[in-house]
């Protein structure tokens, strides 16, 4: 509430809100006041505590100070000043605390507010088949490399190595001062979308869109074929679609890229899906041996659960699974 001239002289002697702006909120109590004629009034205001905490740049390294301290006698006009009716136990250094607090659950509800809808443009990005517009021009680059038989793409920034077995990726190599999309056929040789089969060689530049690194594009790129339609036989009689994809845990991401060596991973992906009305959790139970010389064999189970308590199974192997 607006204080004019004559309600902030009766004002004296009781507490006040400054506003500062993006310097934060203050209480006081308002100890005089100056209304010369034709001029706005001046306040003076003994501070006593800090209603909210001065914004914080997204770039700093550290926060900044309140603007007043505690006791300080502050002169301010009094557009800045209205009355503060609540009754305030906190000293200084406990408003400081609360401003803080509030500081964070302000941010917290924004930071969720924000992914929610950055998931809702990113999911109606998927269903455009526009998703790598989010990635543009984003890329990680590689080297080929060999060793001992096998073939690893090589991040000299990271100093990390992906082994071309199995790999889900799809690269981008230079054909005639060029990027194709490439996909691994037998390395060294890769497969453009053409058809055509391009041999590298040891130190040839490659490069990989980060749109890939998507957990749930990645699951969907590295299923067999059978597989694929396993999980799309569910998702069809559950009435969802891929794009209805919110989150994937891709256990078998990590293992294919924190162990070079390893040629045979089990574990489980958790897969969620969401439409208007319904919520989805598929747990994908798999199972791989990689071989140089046959073909690599596969296990893939599919469970799916919705909020509505309907189950159902698909599977796919190549033979039966271990256990």
């Amino acid at each position: 509430m607006f204080m004019d001239r004559k309600a902030a002289t009766k004002y004296v002697g009781k507490p006040v809100r400054i506003n500062e702006g993006k310097n934060g909120e203050y209480t006081g109590i308002l100890e005089d006041v100056t209304a010369e004629p034709r001029k706005p009034w001046v306040g003076t205001v003994r501070i006593s505590g800090v209603l909210s905490y001065p914004d914080i740049m997204w770039d700093s390294n550290e926060l900044p100070s309140p603007l007043y301290s505690e006791n300080e006698q502050v002169y301010c006009s009094g557009n800045k000043i209205t009355p503060y009716s609540r009754d305030d136990s906190y000293t200084y250094k406990q408003s400081i605390d609360y401003a803080l607090a509030e500081k964070w659950n302000r941010i917290d509800a924004e930071k969720e507010a924000n992914e929610s809808v950055l998931a809702l443009i990113h999911q109606e990005l998927k269903r455009r088949k526009a998703e790598d517009l989010l990635y543009e021009e984003s890329y990680v680059y590689y080297h080929l490399v060999k060793k001992a038989r096998h073939f690893y793409v090589y991040d000299e920034e990271k100093k990390e190595a992906l082994s071309l077995d199995g790999c889900p990726f799809e690269f981008e190599i230079k054909v005639k001062g060029r990027w194709q999309k490439a996909r691994t056929a037998n390395a060294p040789e890769f497969e453009l979308e053409s058809g055509k089969t391009v041999e590298l060689k040891h130190g040839d530049q490659l490069r990989l869109n980060k749109s890939q690194f998507d957990p749930y594009r990645i699951l969907i790129n590295e299923l067999d074929p059978p597989a694929l339609q396993a999980l799309e036989r569910g998702l069809k009689k559950l009435g969802i679609f891929h794009e209805n994809s919110v989150y994937c845990h891709n256990s078998l991401l990590i293992q294919l890229l924190s162990e070079v060596d390893q040629d045979e991973f089990d574990g489980v992906n958790f897969i969620s899906y969401a439409t208007d009305k319904h919520q989805f959790i598929v747990q994908h139970h798999y199972e791989r041996e990689i071989f140089e010389d046959e073909p690599d064999r596969t296990y893939d189970r599919f469970e799916f659960t919705s909020d509505t308590g309907e189950r159902l199974i698909t599977t796919y192997a190549t033979e039966l699974s271990k256990d």
